[in-house]
């Protein structure tokens, strides 16, 4: 079964910051690990969301192409 990037990246986040709150003893520390933890699942959701627009764009244009040329060589085959 595949699991959503989004949802693993929400684990490691739930897990660095549990593992913040339980042993950074000072609350101001605390606070900027936790928003360092979060500013860094942002980044890598949208690293991930570019990424996969980018794989999505690729695969429509050459499975298009792939499907245009595939019709010319049918339509040549028959004329022929």
């Amino acid at each position: 079964m595949f699991t959503s990037f989004d949802t693993i990246i929400d684990t490691i986040t739930g897990a660095q910051t549990k593992f913040v709150e339980t042993y950074v003893t000072d609350k101001k520390i605390q606070a900027e690990l936790v928003k360092l933890t979060e500013a860094q699942a942002k980044f890598a959701k949208g690293s991930y969301q570019t990424t996969l627009s980018i794989a999505e764009a690729v695969f429509k244009t050459t499975n298009d192409a792939v499907q245009s040329q595939v019709k010319k060589a049918t339509t040549k085959k028959e004329t022929v």
